[in-house]
């Protein structure tokens, strides 16, 4: 899979699959058609129960020498072996559609299973030869989601397809053929990959061979979860989907073909669920979204059960239960795929597999368990299965609690930020790392935690991490507390805890100011953080906040908490920089933080308007209050100040037609406000001038600034008649003399209802252009 895209040979193995899982589905609903026809409809549940235990057979029979097979040889020749063997099928099966031999078929079917069962291990082993680890939870989100619109069409397709008379199925057994020869193509295109090189000898012991690989597995406890969970997941689908139809006959009154249907809604689910799960993740494994993916599996249960005898509710719970399979199953089969020993993938993926069918084979037990010996309902079916997934979903936040909460706060987050994130590519995908951020605000940390989907571990302030309402959340996520009041030996043990994290290889942050910002500028780095990286390999990350500065949690403005949001959801900027080596200073991680402060900067360009126009947005929404005071005694408010800027702009431009620059030479005063302001809404850029600096350079300040005219003040000009002024002198006192109703009333109107961007007259607007000219005395 390309960086930014879809690595074409993945395509071509996605829609390989799809080919399959749409074959395997439509074939099964011609042979059940058929049988139904030829046989009657009073036979219809023994035919459903026989070619359902003819199809799993194989997988138990054959799962672990597909998957010792897969482990032996390169993975795309067995896939394409595997699809060359459907074609053969599929022309068998066209024979025995053609007899009507019901051994002919379920033989077929027998060996459609074993295809599929051959073709399971190296299905699944193969995604990460042809994906980066990055993009490996992506990828099973696509082929999810792919199986099950494969699902989804087969179901609509098969009746539509299946003829009425009995003797036309051979029609149908064609199209299952063109579906394999297509499939068949498809796989010529997937890349080669390298063999794993296993030296493990094809067994029949079926039993002892998945029982040696499953106490291997155990050893790693994460992995052996994920097995069992992938098991527990196809148990409990696959009785959801025998359940619903009875469901459908006995709570909703469908009838038995129409209950069928209802399927279609969990598949479509499970397809969006697995485009989510696999677009959260990202980069990374979101191993977050498993207990969410319970939890939702256990609430759709329980909606089944209990929602009331309408087709409404049913389907809407049965469609949650699809969304919240997908988001389970996608990171559990990347995590198996990812975590398994790459020479033993196939042998782990064919026991989790066979653990699975078994689940399969549970799932009908359990539902003649149900109903024929304890006589419950489907809908108590339901109910009970909902309690078993409830005890998962505990089960999984027990597990994997630091990775649910964080999941979590990450949701909150970016329900509450607008991030825009830069350089993620420069975090390591796994391994250890140090991360040094500017401090802005009290949420810094899960702000970092929601740029990125690993797991951090940050180092804190003791006084914040021994609160008593959030000490826990801190100890269950790893945070390590340190104090610059900790006596040394405290001190050196909390900087061995960072170091042995890195080493665990996990990412430690550490905010070098030491304490947040009062003023919004960055402080000096303390250089503790140089003692974590000591005498190691690993990369220092720098990173900065951009726009958390001005949040509620920020000290912008004053105290914390003490003011509304400004906007929502805020927008904030990370940006990750280059790695650093792990010899680098306080200074220079602080100069390279430093540098990425520019880029944020540079970032909001884009979006940046001309002063004027900002000016004209803030009047508008504070016009009442005061805007200028200066010495005069004189006071305006926002509103009298625009006005009184458009009245000026408006009889300034008469006299400057043609000039970019506007000279000013007025104190600090309202007249020189006005005086700024109405340039820059005629897009003329003011020039201050000093007038205490000598007259030589007083003159070569109006020659570089190419200046025809000046804006000045008669009473102004009486306390310096030495300066030298060029022949265009305009008088602020005339500029603002004699001002009509009618113009006052043209004035209010455009600065109450024209729009901001044809007040200013700023067509072409470019950010890096000139905003005003000062020349300074030095002294400000």
């Amino acid at each position: 899979m390309k960086r930014h895209g879809v690595n074409r040979s993945f395509l071509w193995f996605n829609i390989t699959q799809f080919f399959g899982a749409l074959n395997d589905n439509l074939f099964k609903f011609f042979l059940v058609f058929l049988l139904i026809a030829l046989r009657g409809d009073q036979e219809a549940s023994n035919i459903m129960s026989i070619s359902g235990a003819v199809f799993v057979l194989p997988f138990l029979l054959f799962l672990s020498n597909a998957g010792i097979l897969a482990d032996k040889v390169s993975k795309n020749r067995v896939l394409v072996w595997a699809k060359l063997f459907e074609v053969v099928a599929m022309l068998l099966g066209c024979i025995a559609f053609a007899l009507q031999s019901e051994i002919g078929l379920y033989l077929v079917l027998f060996l459609m299973a074993a295809q599929s069962a051959m073709f399971s291990p190296s299905k699944y082993g193969i995604v990460p030869d042809l994906v980066e680890k990055e993009q490996l939870a992506k990828a099973n989100g696509y082929i999810q989601a792919m199986t099950f619109l494969a699902i989804i069409l087969g179901t609509i397709l098969a009746p539509l397809i299946a003829p009425d008379d009995p003797d036309k199925y051979i029609i149908a057994a064609l199209v299952c053929l063109l579906i394999a020869i297509l499939g068949a193509i498809t796989s010529f295109f997937i890349k080669d990959t390298p063999a794993a090189g296993s030296d493990k000898q094809f067994s029949f012991d079926i039993l002892t061979d998945i029982w040696r690989t499953l106490k291997g597995v155990r050893k790693d406890s994460y992995l052996f979860a994920a097995v069992l969970a992938s098991a527990y997941f196809l148990l409990l689908g696959a009785f959801m989907q025998i359940n619903g139809i009875p469901y459908g006959m006995q709570e909703l009154g469908l009838s038995e073909k129409s209950s069928v249907f209802l399927f279609l809604f969990a598949a479509f689910g499970i397809a969006v669920g697995s485009l989510f799960a696999g677009r959260v993740s990202g980069r990374n494994i979101e191993i977050g979204l498993i207990p969410l993916g319970a939890l939702g599996l256990f609430l759709a249960a329980m909606g089944l059960a209990f929602a009331r005898a309408s087709i409404l509710p049913a389907v809407t719970w049965i469609f949650v239960l699809g969304v919240s399979s997908g988001i389970f199953i996608v990171p559990v089969e990347a995590w198996i795929q990812y975590r398994s020993p790459a020479k033993l993938r196939g042998n782990v993926l064919a026991a989790s597999s066979f653990l699975s069918w078994i689940g399969v084979l549970l799932a009908s037990a359990l539902l003649y368990l149900f109903s024929n010996v304890f006589n419950m309902s489907s809908r108590d079916g339901f109910y009970v299965m909902g309690l078993f997934t409830l005890l998962l979903s505990v089960a999984t936040m027990l597990i994997l609690p630091d990775f649910f909460v964080r999941f979590v706060a990450l949701i909150i987050t970016r329900f509450c930020y607008r991030l825009t994130i830069k350089g993620r590519d420069n975090l390591p995908l796994e391994g250890g790392a140090l991360l040094v951020c500017n401090h802005v605000s009290w949420v810094d940390a899960l702000l970092l935690s929601a740029a990125q989907q690993r797991r951090i571990r940050f180092v804190m302030l003791r006084s914040i991490y021994e609160n008593r309402y959030f000490k826990p959340f801190f100890r269950l996520m790893g945070a390590i507390p340190i104090s610059p009041d900790d006596p040394p030996r405290q001190l050196a043990t909390s900087l061995r805890a960072a170091k042995n994290a890195i080493e665990e290889g996990y990412m430690v942050c550490i905010f070098a100011e030491g304490a947040l910002t009062r003023s919004g500028n960055m402080m000096e780095f303390k250089s503790g953080f140089e003692h974590i990286v000591k005498n190691t390999n690993y990369p220092v990350i720098p990173v900065y906040l951009g726009g958390a500065w001005g949040s509620i949690f920020s000290y912008a403005g004053g105290k914390p908490f003490s003011r509304l949001p400004t906007s929502f959801p805020y927008p904030v900027t990370v940006i990750f920089g280059e790695p650093m080596s792990s010899t680098s200073t306080g200074s220079e991680v602080r100069s390279a933080v430093a540098e990425l402060s520019v880029e944020y900067f540079e970032l909001l360009k884009k979006n940046r308007r001309p002063l004027a126009e900002t000016f004209i947005k803030t009047a508008r929404s504070n016009w009442r209050r005061y805007a200028i005071s200066d010495a005069t005694g004189k006071i305006l408010t926002f509103g009298d100040t625009l006005i009184a800027s458009i009245i000026m702009a408006n009889r300034l431009n008469k006299r400057t037609p043609g000039e970019g620059k506007i000279g000013i030479l007025l104190p600090s005063s309202s007249g020189a406000v006005l005086a700024n302001l109405a340039c820059g809404l005629l897009d003329k850029i003011p020039v201050n001038l000093n007038w205490t600096a000598s007259a030589s350079a007083f003159e070569s300040a109006i020659k570089q600034s190419e200046l025809n005219t000046i804006v000045t003040s008669r009473v102004f000009m009486e306390r310096y008649p030495d300066l030298k002024l060029p022949e265009n002198v305009i008088y602020v006192e005339n500029l603002l003399m004699n001002i009509s109703d009618t113009e006052k009333r043209q004035a209010w109107l455009k600065a109450r209802l024209l729009p901001s961007r044809v007040l200013c007259q700023t067509a072409g607007f470019e950010p890096d252009r000139i905003a005003t000219i000062i020349f300074s005395s030095g002294s400000t």
